[in-house]
């Protein structure tokens, strides 16, 4: 997916930014997390945005971002939907209300 493709660049560049040497390991490291999900998805938990778009949404936490996935009807099909920090709300969660 387009988005989560943007998302990873996004971290990649911030990391090589600031610490040259690890980030090559880091996407080594993030694309072979990614490729464990094929073999069982259903380990993950579900992502908080299945509240707000339903389907069979979930995570896999990569140090300090999350993947999130779907996994289709059959199980055996994975899509990564998008890859952001973790501080960061859900897709779809409105914002907090100040008060």
């Amino acid at each position: 997916m387009p988005e989560a493709q943007n998302g990873i660049r996004d971290a990649f560049r911030y990391i090589q930014e600031r610490a040259p040497l690890n980030a090559e390991r880091w996407l080594i490291g993030l694309y072979k997390q990614i490729e464990t999900l094929e073999r069982f998805p259903e380990r993950c938990s579900y992502a908080r945005e299945r509240e707000f778009f339903g389907g069979n949404l979930r995570q896999l936490l990569y140090k300090s971002h999350r993947i999130v996935f779907e996994v289709d009807v059959t199980g055996k099909r994975v899509s990564v939907i998008y890859f952001h920090h973790a501080a960061r709300r859900a897709i779809g969660e409105p914002p907090a209300e100040e008060g």
